[in-house]
């Protein structure tokens, strides 16, 4: 037998088949149009599922898995917004090259110096498609791999939660040492597991490629690709990686971790910075967020009273201080049981004691709390119907802030902690007209 032969057929089973050329050259029609459809899902799925969420679960596990895959989609959002207009640009830069093959034609341009320099040395239109062809491809890709990589890390701390929340919580709380120390083991044993698969996830494979332990490692690899979910985009991370130069290959992992917790801080911090800007504003000025005939969609949702003109002797007032009361218990060294485990009664009891409401100085301490949950916004809150018939026609002040007369000392700590203090939740000016 010719020794050519069997690297013909070599050859042959690692060329690319010509109906794959095909699809691969028209694939772009495909991604431009699922691009299109999905992105206009993903502007509005995740806020649907997070009004979802916080109208049914406010608190607790699910909130938690709700929110691992609405960062997950936003993610995807980002992505193939990248996507399309890459793709874009290279549709115009197709069209362009099919009018004026030649492109930039210096001679007609005439520039002179630097500008000439930059014409001369510019590349060509040919180039400049191929180049936008595999930006528009690979954010496609990548976009899916970011995604699934918040999907792996938010099931692997939402398994630690669940571990700690239903077996060495109430193994401790019960004095059952035996099992309190079981958990407790297998928790570092996790953790130590979880160290051992960042480190081979951020170095490429180390545990992969060294024979001492990959025999042993592939054990823990496949049980961590099944809980994570990551068998689902692992082969596009391995097809970028193995198809760069080794220093680019080593910067993959070491990018995405970096674009993924950039993205999850400035998210946080744009979260922070409204309720900033509200506190800031609450009571040095008149604020549109506090009336319910004024709010823009996006304003910051901490107080609000129907109208900023009140025709009747009734302000219906809601506060959405439910969270902030609830971490409040949380640092309650009195507290018997959780504070989503207490009924609507010792809630709106609690938050009575801590939040106090005036208006034009005259406080009000029997006022009737009502869990809400606000019907636009869906935010927990309380909800009080505050009469004014005593009051007399004019401007008047509603205020509400939180009364730290009783805080014990770690109350205190956590107020101090925020900034700016969280002491003060509204100053609402109002027109009383009869």
């Amino acid at each position: 037998m010719n020794q050519s032969e069997p690297q013909k057929s070599q050859s042959k089973e690692h060329e690319t088949p010509d109906w794959l050329k095909l699809v691969q050259i028209n694939s772009w029609e495909a991604e431009l149009l699922i691009s299109a459809l999905l992105l206009y899902m993903l502007f509005q799925v995740p806020e649907v599922i997070d009004d979802y969420r916080q109208q049914h679960y406010p608190d607790g596990f699910l909130k938690i898995t709700f929110g691992i895959f609405i960062t997950a989609l936003k993610v995807l959002r980002i992505g193939y917004s990248i996507h399309i207009i890459a793709r874009g640009i290279w549709v115009a830069s197709v069209g362009l090259s099919s009018i004026y093959p030649i492109s930039l034609n210096p001679e007609r341009l005439k520039f002179k110096n630097r500008f000439k320099k930059e014409i001369e040395q510019d590349i060509k239109l040919e180039k400049t498609i191929k180049r936008l062809e595999k930006v528009a491809s690979l954010s496609y890709a990548i976009s899916f791999m970011l995604s699934g990589m918040v999907i792996s890390a938010g099931l692997l701390i939402l398994y630690l939660l669940v571990w700690q929340e239903f077996v060495i919580n109430p193994s401790v709380l019960d004095g059952n040492k035996p099992v309190a120390i079981l958990g407790i083991f297998v928790t570092f044993l996790y953790l130590a597991l979880l160290l051992i698969l960042f480190i081979d996830f951020i170095t490429n494979g180390f545990f992969r490629r060294e024979p001492w332990a990959s025999k042993p490692f592939y054990y823990i690899a496949v049980t961590f690709r099944i809980l994570t979910l990551s068998f689902i985009f692992n082969r596009i991370n391995l097809s970028i990686i193995s198809n760069l130069p080794r220093w680019q290959a080593y910067l993959v992992p070491v990018l995405s971790v970096a674009i993924l917790a950039g993205y999850m801080f400035l998210e946080s911090q744009l979260g922070d910075w409204d309720e900033e800007r509200y506190l800031e504003t609450a009571f040095v000025s008149v604020n549109r967020s506090n009336y319910e005939n004024l709010r823009g969609d996006g304003d910051p949702m901490f107080a609000t009273i129907q109208n900023d003109v009140i025709d009747n002797n009734i302000v219906r007032l809601f506060i959405n201080t439910h969270g902030q009361v609830s971490r409040l218990y949380s640092r309650d060294d009195t507290y018997e049981r959780r504070w989503n485990e207490l009924s609507n009664p010792e809630q709106s009891a609690y938050a009575r004691k801590y939040i106090k409401i005036t208006v034009d100085e005259v406080q009000y301490d029997s006022l009737d709390w009502l869990d809400y949950i606000h019907p636009n916004t869906y935010n927990i809150g309380f909800l009080n119907y505050i009469d004014i018939k005593a009051f007399e026609v004019g401007l008047h002040t509603l205020t509400v802030e939180l009364d730290t007369v009783n805080f014990n000392s770690a109350q205190n700590k956590f107020l101090k902690d925020k900034d700016p203090v969280i002491i003060r939740y509204a100053k609402i000016d109002f027109y009383k007209s009869n």
